[in-house]
């Protein structure tokens, strides 16, 4: 199974769902795990520490969401300023969300 971390879209939010560190023990459970570039970042964790950590980093916000199976948020899904869209739109029958 393939967990998501998205960008959070709240404004001001600065956590990120998962740390480097975390995202290597999910790995050692068994699941892959991808996460959106820059989403760490205000959280003050590189691209790069994610993928020295084996994650995968992506530009995609859709194709991210719709590549993975558990989608990792610090909060609900909310309007996505730059798709668009609300987060849940980008939700299918396939996803867990967990926030």
């Amino acid at each position: 199974m393939r967990i998501g971390i998205p960008k959070e879209v709240y404004t001001g939010e600065k956590r990120v769902a998962t740390t480097p560190e975390a995202a290597e023990r999910l790995q050692k459970l068994g699941f892959s795990v991808a996460i959106e570039s820059c989403a760490g970042l205000s959280a003050k964790f590189s691209d790069d520490a994610y993928r020295e950590a084996g994650v995968e980093v992506m530009q995609d916000t859709k194709t991210l969401w719709s590549s993975s199976d558990i989608i990792l948020k610090v909060r609900a899904p909310g309007p996505h300023p730059e798709l668009g869209c609300d987060e849940i739109e980008l939700l299918n029958e396939k996803h867990t969300l967990i926030s």
